[in-house]
């Protein structure tokens, strides 16, 4: 058993896609993604398994796309669901319910596949009771400006009260522009940077404290030991976000389309992030490990893939 990897690209004609050769795996993956998931039905036909893998929104096909893109992830979808020998893969409970809700398939016939960090590579060290940087680690792009929005009002709000803080972007993107008019507006020049996209993601968010994010990211923080912010989208301009916490672990984080208790109130999560103790960050890390480990996900795939029978 292996993995192979071949490099194309599925809007090359038909006859460039190397179908004799997906012919010959057990089963196809294909993500549910623009370009990628036209592969669907031909990789099906050919392997006679496949999985269909869903990590996004599901209203993100209607939002971000042009037709004919939402018709094809809808029939796509849809076909998925009902082949004896397909199966679609969901990352959480509240995302197989939104994409149930959104696409009109049975949710009985999405599986969880959940979202899975590598622990062995993640140190734990309980981060500093004093916060003074507040890390945005993020592709810089209009459906991600959450995260750089409620970290902004984090450090404007720590500033106010007089206490050291300053801002650090790591990421590129083309939001770049809009996020430095946000930090140009908000706070003092000498509070925030933009550091572009780290090579070592995980060595540095090792090297954070608090850390504000969204999905992988998020857990990675938690596994280290950072005090963690959840950034959600507010309308069209806003943001709130929701401290990461044991009680709370379920809606933040492990479904990264949890509906957690969110606020827009930065003083609010604050107060929330500075009474987590050491104890509070080594549960999460626990958590981590008992929901979003890849022995789980492991286990949940190979439920998955027996699904689609031999």
């Amino acid at each position: 058993m292996g993995i192979e990897v071949v490099t194309t690209s599925w809007s090359e004609p038909a006859h460039a896609v190397p179908w004799a050769g997906v012919g010959e795996h057990d089963i196809a993956i294909v993500h549910w993604e623009q370009g990628v998931m036209d592969a669907f039905p031909r990789a099906l036909d050919s392997c006679g398994r496949a999985v269909l893998t869903l990590h996004g929104a599901p209203q993100a096909m209607t939002r971000w796309f042009a037709p004919p893109t939402p018709a094809i992830a809808r029939r796509t979808l849809e076909r998925a669901v009902a082949e004896p020998h397909a199966v679609a893969l969901v990352r959480g409970e509240a995302h197989r319910r939104k994409v149930a809700a959104s696409y009109a398939v049975p949710p009985e016939g999405l599986r969880i596949l959940p979202v899975s960090v590598p622990l062995a590579t993640l140190p734990f060290r309980a981060a500093a009771t004093e916060p003074s940087e507040v890390l945005a680690m993020t592709r810089l792009a209009a459906e991600k400006a959450a995260i750089v929005r409620v970290a902004v009002e984090l450090v404007h709000e720590r500033l106010k009260s007089d206490q050291p803080c300053r801002l650090t972007i790591a990421g590129d993107g083309r939001w770049r522009t809009e996020a430095i008019a946000l930090c140009e507006r908000r706070l003092p020049r000498d509070a925030w940077r933009i550091e572009g996209a780290p090579p070592d993601p995980i060595a540095r968010l090792a090297a954070a404290d608090l850390v504000v994010a969204q999905g992988t990211t998020a857990l990675e923080a938690a596994a280290l030991g950072c005090r963690v912010v959840v950034a959600r989208s507010l309308g069209t301009h806003g943001a709130s976000g929701a401290v990461l916490t044991p009680d709370g672990y379920d809606q933040a984080a492990r479904d990264p389309f949890g509906d957690p208790r969110v606020t827009e109130d930065a003083a609010q999560l604050w107060d929330e992030l500075l009474g987590l103790d050491e104890t509070d960050l080594s549960a999460l890390r626990g958590l981590v490990e008992s929901h979003n480990s890849p022995e789980v996900a492991s286990q949940a795939l190979g439920e998955a893939l027996a699904t689609t029978g031999a």
